[in-house]
C-alpha cells in the first residue's frame, strides 16, 4: 500500500476561453504528491524498458526518439503522393471523448499482464492508480476528497505511457492488416489520443473506422462525434458531404488543425506558412513593448526572437516543400522584427531617422537568417529520415503508386527542396551522405553559413 496522501490529487481549473460560466471551457491541471512522483518516475523508468518492444510504429506519441513531426511528415507525404498521381485520398481525424479519464482500469491491467510485463511491477502501477481521489481548488477554497474509478491520473509520469498500451491494445484488437498502396505504410497513424485514419475510397474508411470503434468500447474509449472530422484531398472538385459511421456523422472539412500545422485538402503549403507567419505576428504584437523597451538589450531582444518568435514561424518547417516567395516572407517577417531590435538609423547629413537597410541589418545581427534556418533543420531532417532503414518516415518516402501522373509541370516536392539544400552547400553533395552522421552534420552546418542574400 501507498500513503493516501499520494492517492489524492488537488484540481486546479484553468479557464481557456468563452463562457466562464460553463465548466467544459476549462481545463483541470492535477498537483499531485511531489514523494508520489518520485516514485511514479521509477516505475517509469522500469516500465519503459518492456514497452518499446510492445509498440508499433503507428504511435509516436510520448516515446523516446519520436516527435510530432514524424506523423506531420508521414501525412504530409502520404497527400503529396496521392496528388502529384491525381488519386483521392480520405482522411478521418478521430477524436476521443476525455480519452485520459475514460479508460477502462481493469482492462487496461490485464492488458499489462498479456502483454507480458512481470506481474510484480503490474501489480505497483495498479496500486499507484487504485482508490484514488481528488479535490478542486478553485478561488482559493478546496472541496472534499471524491473518488476517480476510472481514467488514469493528471500528472502522472505514468499515464502516457499506459495510455499507449491501452491503444496499442485497441489497434491490435481491430485486426487491421490492411495496408496502404504506398508500400509498408499503415492504414492508422496515432500520436497519444490523435488518431488519424487514411483510405483511398470512403469504403476503407468506414470498414477501419468501425473496427477502431468496437475495439475502443472494450476499453471504455469514446468517440467525441463533434471534434472528429472528414476530409478528402481530390484534384476534382467534389460537394462536402458527412461521412456516416454507426449512427455517427462526422463532418467534412477543407482544413483541420493536425498536431499543430494546418492540413487542407488540397495539401497546400502556402497556406500553412501563411498561417504560422499571422501567428507569429500575432505573438511579437503581444510582446511588442518588450521589444521596443529601452530597459532591455539588444542582445535581450535577439534571444526573445530565436527563443519566442522563430519557432512559431518555423514549427515543422522540416517538413516544407517551400517555393522562394515562401522564403521571401520568412525574411520579411524577420527584417521586421530586427528592425524593430534595432531601430532607426541617423542621417546626419539630412538631419533625420532613415530605415535600416537589409545589409546593416545583417551585419548587427550577425546570425544565420530564417531562410538558412529553414535549411539547415530541413537537411537535418533528411539525414535522419535516410538512416531510418525500415522505418515508417523512410518507407514513407520511398513509396510509390502506380499510374500516371496527370499532365501539366507538377508540384514541387519535398525531397526536390532537399535536392536544392545540398546544391547549395556543394553541387557534388547527394542524400547517400547522410548515411555517415558526423559527415552530415557538418553538412547542415555548412547550410547556415552559406552566403546569400538577407
Amino acid at each position: 500500500e501507498i500513503p493516501t496522501d499520494w492517492k489524492t490529487g488537488i484540481i486546479c481549473p484553468i479557464f481557456k476561453k468563452g463562457d466562464s460560466g460553463i465548466v467544459s471551457n476549462y481545463r483541470g491541471i492535477s498537483l499531485l504528491d511531489t514523494a508520489y512522483k518520485i516514485l511514479s518516475m521509477a516505475l517509469l523508468r522500469r516500465l519503459e524498458i518492456y514497452v518499446e518492444d510492445i509498440l508499433t510504429e503507428y504511435q509516436t506519441g510520448f516515446r523516446r526518439g519520436k516527435s510530432t513531426t514524424d506523423h506531420i511528415f508521414t501525412i504530409r507525404q502520404v497527400m503529396e503522393k496521392f496528388y502529384e498521381y491525381n488519386r483521392d485520398l480520405h482522411i478521418l481525424f478521430v477524436d476521443f471523448k476525455q480519452a485520459y479519464d475514460s479508460i477502462d482500469r481493469d482492462q487496461l491491467w490485464t492488458t499489462l499482464r498479456n502483454f507480458g510485463i512481470p506481474r510484480k511491477l503490474v501489480r505497483l502501477v495498479e496500486i499507484c492508480n487504485q482508490q484514488t481521489y481528488c479535490k478542486v481548488r478553485f478561488m482559493g477554497e478546496t472541496s472534499e476528497a471524491f473518488e476517480c474509478k476510472t481514467g488514469l491520473r493528471q500528472g502522472d509520469a505514468l499515464s502516457p505511457i499506459l495510455f499507449n498500451l491501452a491503444l496499442e491494445q485497441v489497434i491490435r484488437d481491430m485486426h487491421e492488416k490492411r495496408e496502404m498502396e504506398l508500400v509498408g505504410i499503415n492504414t492508422i497513424l496515432a500520436y497519444a489520443d490523435d488518431l488519424v485514419i487514411l483510405g483511398s475510397s470512403t469504403n476503407e474508411i468506414k470498414t477501419s473506422a468501425e473496427k477502431l470503434f468496437k475495439a475502443s468500447q472494450n476499453m471504455g474509449l469514446t468517440v467525441n462525434e463533434e471534434k472528429t472530422k472528414y476530409m478528402v484531398m481530390s484534384r476534382q472538385v467534389t460537394p462536402k458531404s458527412n461521412l456516416k459511421i454507426d449512427g455517427y456523422s462526422f463532418e467534412q472539412v477543407r482544413e483541420f488543425k493536425y498536431l499543430g500545422v494546418n492540413i487542407n485538402e488540397e495539401n497546400n503549403m502556402h497556406e500553412e506558412i501563411k498561417i504560422r507567419l499571422m501567428m507569429a505576428n500575432k505573438s511579437y504584437y503581444a510582446m511588442k513593448d518588450m521589444f521596443t523597451s529601452k530597459l532591455l538589450s539588444r542582445r535581450t531582444k535577439e534571444r526573445l526572437y530565436i527563443t519566442y518568435l522563430r519557432p512559431i514561424a518555423t514549427y515543422a518547417c522540416e517538413t516544407w516543400a517551400s517555393t522562394k516567395g515562401d522564403e521571401a516572407k520568412l525574411v520579411i517577417f524577420e527584417r521586421k522584427i530586427l528592425r524593430r531590435i534595432y531601430g532607426p538609423v541617423f542621417n546626419v547629413n539630412l538631419g533625420v531617422f532613415e530605415r535600416r537597410k537589409n545589409e546593416d541589418l545583417q551585419k548587427l545581427y550577425n546570425k544565420p537568417n530564417i531562410c538558412k534556418f529553414l535549411s539547415s533543420k530541413r537537411l537535418e531532417w533528411a539525414g535522419h529520415v535516410w538512416r531510418a532503414e525500415g522505418c515508417l518516415i523512410r518507407k514513407v518516402l520511398d513509396g510509390m503508386l502506380n499510374g500516371k501522373r496527370p499532365i501539366g509541370r507538377p508540384r514541387q516536392r519535398w525531397f526536390d527542396t532537399v535536392k536544392k539544400d545540398l546544391t547549395r552547400v556543394d553541387p557534388t553533395y547527394n542524400i547517400n551522405l547522410a548515411v555517415d552522421r558526423m559527415h552530415w552534420r557538418g553538412i547542415v552546418e555548412a547550410a547556415l553559413d552559406l552566403n546569400g542574400l538577407f
